[in-house]
C-alpha cells in the first residue's frame, strides 16, 4: 500500500471517528439559534431562519454573566489545588522510590477509578455540618482534589523521564538542597506537563455539573454556568433551546482553552521522547 492510500485511510477513520462528536455540536449549535417556529416546526431537522434571542435571553434569565464568573473562580482554585499538590507529591514519590511509596503512589493513582458520588455525597455531609456549602472556593478544592490522581500520574511519569537521578545527583553536588531542586529544576522541568494538566483540570471543570449541583444548589448566586442552564427548564417548561444556547455559550471558554493548549497537551503527553 503506496503512502498516498496509507493517508486517505487514516484520514477517513479520523472523519468517521469525529461524526459522532461533530454531530451532536451541530445540533446544538443549530438549535440555539433556531427561531421558536423554525424549532416547533421541525426540531430534528436543519435550521431554516437563525436568530440570536436564544442566547440573549439565556444570558439575562440565567445570569449567565454572574455564572461564568463564578465557573471562572471554581476553575481556578481547582488548577491550583490540582497543579500544586500533583507538582509536589510528585516529587517526593520521585525521590522516595521504596515499596511502601510506590504501594502509596498507586493507592492514589487508583482513586481515580472511584466513582465521584461514592466520595461525594459524604463530603457534602461533612461540608454541610461545617457551613461551607455554596462557597466557591471549597467546590474548586473539591474539583481539584477529584482530579488529583490523574495529575499526580501524569506529572510523576514526566518527572521519570526528565528528572534523571544524574541530573539530581548533579544538583546535589552542586550544593543544592531538596528544596532548591525542586523550585529550581523539578517545576521548570516540569512546565509541558503542568501545561497539560491546568488545560484538562479546567476543561473538566469548567463542565463540571456534578459537584455544582452538589455543594452550591443552595444559593443561586454562587451558580456555576452548567448549573445556571438547568435553572432554565421547570417541571412546566422545558426549555430545550435556552439550556441549547446556555451550553454553547459555556463550551466557547473551554474550546478556547482546549485548542490554545494542543502544543502543551502533545508536550505534556509525549514530547519528552526526545530529552
Amino acid at each position: 500500500m503506496s503512502m498516498k492510500s496509507v493517508r486517505r485511510v487514516k484520514t477517513t477513520l479520523a472523519a468517521l471517528i469525529a461524526i459522532p462528536f461533530v454531530v451532536p455540536f451541530v445540533f446544538l449549535v443549530g438549535t440555539a439559534v433556531r427561531t421558536r417556529e423554525d424549532y416547533i416546526s421541525a426540531p430534528g431537522g436543519l435550521p431554516r431562519s437563525f436568530t440570536i434571542d436564544n442566547i440573549v435571553e439565556a444570558w439575562t434569565e440565567a445570569d449567565l454573566g454572574r455564572a461564568l464568573l463564578n465557573t471562572l473562580v471554581v476553575c481556578v482554585v481547582a488548577c491550583l489545588v490540582c497543579t500544586l499538590t500533583a507538582l509536589a507529591g510528585a516529587y517526593w514519590f520521585r525521590l522516595h522510590s521504596g515499596r511502601v511509596a510506590e504501594g502509596l503512589r498507586w493507592i492514589l493513582v487508583a482513586g481515580y477509578s472511584i466513582p465521584m458520588i461514592a466520595w461525594l455525597i459524604p463530603v457534602f455531609v461533612i461540608l454541610a455540618g461545617g457551613g461551607m456549602t455554596d462557597n466557591l472556593v471549597m467546590a474548586g478544592i473539591v474539583n481539584g482534589v477529584s482530579s488529583l490522581p490523574f495529575a499526580l500520574y501524569l506529572v510523576h511519569t514526566f518527572y521519570g523521564q526528565v528528572l534523571t537521578s544524574e541530573l539530581m545527583e548533579a544538583a546535589t553536588l552542586d550544593g543544592a538542597g531538596v528544596l532548591r531542586i525542586f523550585r529550581s529544576i523539578a517545576v521548570p522541568l516540569a512546565l509541558p506537563a503542568v501545561a497539560s494538566v491546568v488545560a484538562l483540570v479546567f476543561v473538566w471543570t469548567f463542565g463540571d455539573l456534578l459537584v455544582s449541583a452538589t455543594l452550591l444548589q443552595g444559593d443561586p448566586s454562587v451558580y456555576t454556568m452548567t448549573l445556571a442552564a438547568t435553572s432554565l427548564s421547570t417541571r412546566e417548561d422545558v426549555n430545550l433551546q435556552g439550556q441549547a444556547a446556555a451550553a454553547l455559550v459555556a463550551l466557547l471558554p473551554t474550546l478556547v482553552v482546549f485548542f490554545a493548549a494542543q502544543k502543551a497537551l502533545a508536550k505534556g503527553f509525549g514530547g519528552v521522547s526526545d530529552k
